[in-house]
């Protein structure tokens, strides 16, 4: 949706992270239902320095995951980032954004009734740019470039029972977008228009992924109500295609949110999108994704939030013609224990069906978990 101004984000805590305790009735996110226990631990921590037409902001941020029993599905991950921000007597604004991260993703690979554990180590190095322009009339043009590249290394796999392999390519991304947007009182109108280009090393045959460039360009606006309900529309049309003409096609791009709170401390929100999804797909090239989402949320004491959600999703593989179809709720307790500390407790279930490969995956995962902002 329209974008704020660049220097509009409100300062995150210097220091927050999360430390919960999971049981899970699917640990290897497959249609083989295996329980287990696991810890998941993130914090992120961020320092500023400067002032408000001129900073910079160092980030880190981890996470990890530990199974008591499935330890092939373990998680680790680590990023850092560099954030500088300035803002010209012209009313210009530029920002920029290097960033490191590497992961190591545990993962099972079935062998008729044999699960065999695999490891992947990936880097990814990005750097993102931003220019800001003041056209006066309550008018802004956001100018945006983007590149990031994904290494991968070999896989490995459990106690060395096969040798090392390439499983997972080596891919480069470098986006280009533009928006303008004019407010008149409490609306918004906007448009803007976005390339992306990815380039896709070639691996096995036939290939794990596919090179593509696509184009998007969408109208937008958004309304704040006096009682603070917001609503948010864009269409669009994007075109996707990949190289040596495995796919060609321009579709329909939309999203419409709302966010409405309600007397007596209960808030709804909720959203509908369709779009192509080419970061998290099944397919070699990309799934056409359609999602829609409602959540509400009551405060019902100072020091106590309740909340439930649900979504439904279709996920359409370009390539492959497989459709996933996925369904889901979610229903949380937050206890506020101290200003800065968070007591929660949380349940998620998921149904997924996959019609080609005739696979149907259900999830369950509950936690309780403590959060702290420092």
């Amino acid at each position: 949706m329209i974008n704020p101004v660049l220097a509009d984000a409100e300062p995150s805590a210097r220091f927050t992270g999360s430390l919960e305790r999971h049981y899970t009735t699917n640990a290897l996110d497959s249609d083989r239902a295996v329980g287990d226990w696991y810890t998941l631990l993130r914090g992120s921590l961020r320092h500023e320095f400067g002032e408000a037409d001129a900073n910079a902001v160092l980030g880190a941020d981890f996470e990890a995951t530990r199974h008591d029993t499935v330890s092939i599905e373990d998680d680790r991950a680590l990023g850092l980032s560099l954030t500088a921000f300035r803002r010209l007597e012209t009313g210009l604004e530029l920002k920029g954004t290097l960033s490191y991260r590497v992961t190591s993703d545990g993962d099972d690979l079935p062998i008729g009734p044999v699960t065999l554990g695999m490891r992947t180590l990936k880097q990814v190095v990005a750097g993102h740019g931003q220019i800001g322009i003041d056209l006066g009339n309550a008018t802004a043009l956001i100018l945006e470039a983007g590149d990031s590249l994904e290494r991968a290394r070999p896989t490995r796999f459990e106690h060395d029972l096969l040798p090392e392999s390439r499983l997972d390519p080596d891919t480069n991304r470098f986006q280009l977008a533009a928006r303008i947007t004019r407010t008149f009182g409490r609306l918004a109108l906007g448009t803007s228009a976005s390339a992306l280009l990815t380039t896709v090393e070639r691996l096995g045959s036939p290939p794990v992924g596919v090179s593509f460039e696509q184009y998007g360009a969408r109208m937008e606006a958004a309304y704040t109500a006096a009682d603070g309900t917001t609503l948010g529309a864009a269409l669009g049309v994007e075109l996707l295609d990949a190289a040596d003409g495995l796919y060609r096609r321009v579709r329909p791009a939309w999203q419409l949110t709302f966010a409405k709170p309600i007397p007596h401390g209960f808030n709804l929100r909720g959203t509908y999108f369709g779009r192509y999804e080419s970061t998290d797909s099944d397919d070699p090239l990309a799934s056409w994704l359609q999602r829609a989402e409602l959540e509400g949320s009551l405060q019902i004491r100072p020091d106590w939030t309740l909340a439930a959600g649900l979504f439904c999703e279709v996920k359409e593989n370009l390539l492959f013609e497989n459709k996933e179809r996925s369904r889901g709720f979610y229903a949380e307790a937050t206890y506020r224990v101290t200003p800065s500390t968070s007591l929660v407790l949380r349940l998620d279930a998921s149904r997924t069906e996959k019609t080609v490969i005739d696979v149907r995956e259900s999830t369950v995962d509950t936690f309780v978990g403590l959060r702290a902002k420092l």
